[in-house]
């Protein structure tokens, strides 16, 4: 009886010790959606050094957010359907959230998918933002990520990487001597690259960089197998769109529920895609002599596709560790001297005056006036995020192929997806090498600013927060 007893109490201490433990052990996910666009009409897009109007809806744009949380850390990834963000509507974006979630701001990854086709705000050439849309925007990113925390539930995760090598290219080429595009007001010494330089052009030579082909997917399932979210990653800049358009970001999230067979679920299923190394990538494969055609649901497709492949490898946990780490940079800006400002002030003065802007000269003769009241030092925030062996590097950067596959190379995981345009918005980040060529990518601008030395900078950072989240 005595030994009976002393079994039951031993058994019941076990038992009891085991609880908490096991509690913590429990994984969830929860996602949701938040449609974002416009009402009033019509609205300037991103995308051009022109002011470009807009007012035909082609598709619906919105906030995507997937929630994950193994109990004692959560992080929420969002993406939406916007060209650029800045860092001030995402941090006020991040706290309220964080005061309806408990979800810390730092662990929160926020990335625009840089589609062309939809409303501005955030500044950029000859295209100022919507203050209105933007307050609009902030408030529906925090209701999107309080909305996928509300849907947690226990959850299986698996991660893979497919392929697809038919809709991204390096758009960034070296040209013969004297040939390249080049403009006055930019800090380029000489131009010897061109963007886009068209497939039939005889004066370009080689691309200046790989393109990166993966297709890096993320996938949830509840513990019965229906699919609850799927997040992927894919490095082409975007498709293109009339009207005002998610872009080939939309179609996507559209597509890959019908393949997966998740329409009509409740929690609705949410498939999500963002944007990767893309800075100096796009659709068009400039080796060749005629320009394949694509759109976006053409693009979609084939993504959709890969990730397909991938999700047929998945091997899925019941539960991971999910971490998180984020640091902030000071990084020096290319301003321009007080000669080039004032050349750039009578060239404005004279030709343009009040009107927006309409060639390339002017946008970055207005480029260099406003870059010159800008701080010396632009302030932003990198980003890792750990789900068992997988991992997000998150940078507010247009970041070129080779930046992003060298990240993917240094990371400490075996999978690792790549995030641009993340937590704010940096410009693009040349290597450092790239900057003897000139061409558009590199030109000083407030999409262009960093300091020549940034790229390895933002590199080396980003794999120190993504060692960190493996202790």
């Amino acid at each position: 009886m005595k030994f009976s007893l002393m079994r039951l109490l031993l058994l019941t201490t076990v038992v009891l010790y085991s609880l908490p433990m096991q509690a913590a052990k429990r994984f969830q996910a929860g996602a949701a959606a938040v449609d974002v666009t416009p009402t009033k009409l019509p609205v300037r897009t991103a995308g051009s050094i022109r002011e470009t109007w807009k007012s035909d809806i082609t598709d619906k744009l919105h906030v995507r957010c997937l929630v994950l949380d193994d109990g004692e850390h959560a992080v929420a990834i969002a993406t939406v359907d916007t060209c650029l963000m800045g860092r001030e509507m995402l941090d006020q974006a991040k706290e309220v959230a964080s005061k309806a979630t408990g979800i810390p701001t730092s662990n929160m990854l926020i990335s625009a998918t840089h589609a062309h086709s939809a409303p501005a705000v955030h500044p950029a050439h000859g295209t100022d933002p919507h203050p209105d849309y933007r307050e609009y925007l902030t408030g529906k990113i925090a209701d999107t990520i309080v909305l996928a925390h509300k849907n947690l539930r226990p959850a299986q995760v698996g991660w893979g990487v497919g392929k697809c090598d038919e809709y991204v290219f390096c758009r960034r080429w070296l040209m013969k001597p004297g040939t390249a595009f080049s403009i006055p007001f930019t800090d380029a010494q000489t131009n010897l690259a061109q963007m886009n330089p068209g497939n039939s052009n005889p004066n370009k030579v080689r691309a200046t960089g790989p393109a990166d082909t993966a297709v890096t997917v993320l996938m949830v399932k509840d513990l019965k197998g229906r699919p609850i979210s799927l997040l992927g990653n894919y490095s082409t800049h975007y498709a293109g769109a009339p009207g005002i358009s998610a872009d080939y970001f939309g179609v996507f999230a559209d597509e890959i529920a019908k393949r997966l067979n998740a329409q009509g679920q409740s929690p609705p299923f949410v498939g999500l895609i963002n944007n990767g190394a893309s800075g100096d990538a796009n659709c068009n494969n400039v080796s060749s002599k005629t320009r394949k055609k694509y759109d976006r649901f053409i693009v979609a497709k084939a993504v959709v596709d890969a990730a397909m492949s991938a999700v047929k490898e998945m091997k899925f946990h019941r539960w991971v560790p999910v971490r998180a780490a984020e640091n902030e940079l000071a990084l020096k800006i290319r301003k321009p001297s007080p000669e080039e400002v004032v050349e750039a002030q009578a060239y404005l003065d004279k030709n343009v005056k009040d009107r927006p802007i309409k060639t390339w000269p002017e946008d970055y003769a207005r480029e260099t006036v406003l870059l010159s009241k800008w701080p010396d030092r632009h302030r932003f925030k990198l980003q890792a995020l750990r789900i068992g062996d997988f991992g997000f590097a998150a940078a507010p950067c247009e970041l070129y192929g080779r930046t992003g596959l060298q990240i993917k190379s240094d990371s400490p995981f075996k999978t690792t997806m790549v995030v641009g345009l993340a937590n704010g918005y940096s410009g693009y980040l040349p290597p450092p090498d790239q900057f003897q060529y000139g061409g558009y990518t590199t030109w000083r601008a407030r999409t262009s600013m960093l300091e020549h030395s940034a790229e390895p900078v933002v590199r080396k950072n980003l794999q120190k927060l993504l060692e960190q989240t493996r202790r």
